[in-house]
């Protein structure tokens, strides 16, 4: 099922030309999940090619993009990293929404040794911001 025109323009609207595609090469990426054969009956390392892949900004446009998919009966799904077997899409018909240019750490609270960041912050990045407040992290090695 390829998107229309007006779904597509509709999304497209939300998060400007330059971050959404329905490039086939580009969605084949995210379709591959390395080891995945080992979770498959089939043991493939594809799961399904998504529709388009969306790249919001800020929560604002991920509200946009849901309330969009929800008005217009689209599937998505959200992916971050994507350093799970899950992180593509499990059935046929979905948007992805590629969270990557959401990469800020919003606040750093010295007193409540917390932080709000976006989904695509990592460790490294959260480390070196705590550390010059004095802080420090917790990180599950490999």
């Amino acid at each position: 099922m390829a998107l229309s025109e007006v779904i597509y323009e509709a999304l497209e609207s939300i998060v400007g030309s330059d971050n959404i595609t329905q490039e086939p090469a580009t969605l084949y990426t995210y379709a591959f999940q390395r080891a995945l054969e080992l979770y498959t009956p089939e043991h493939s390392k594809f799961l399904h090619k998504p529709e388009a892949v969306v790249m919001p900004g800020s929560t604002e446009e991920i509200q946009s993009i849901v309330k969009t998919c929800n008005r217009l009966g689209i599937k998505y799904h959200a992916f971050s990293t994507g350093w799970i077997h899950t992180a593509g899409p499990l059935t046929e018909g979905v948007v992805q929404l590629d969270l990557r240019r959401m990469s800020r750490i919003l606040e750093i609270d010295e007193k409540n040794q917390s932080a709000v960041i976006e989904p695509y912050v990592i460790a490294a990045q959260l480390q070196a911001e705590a550390m010059k407040v004095g802080l420090n992290t917790f990180m599950i090695g490999a």
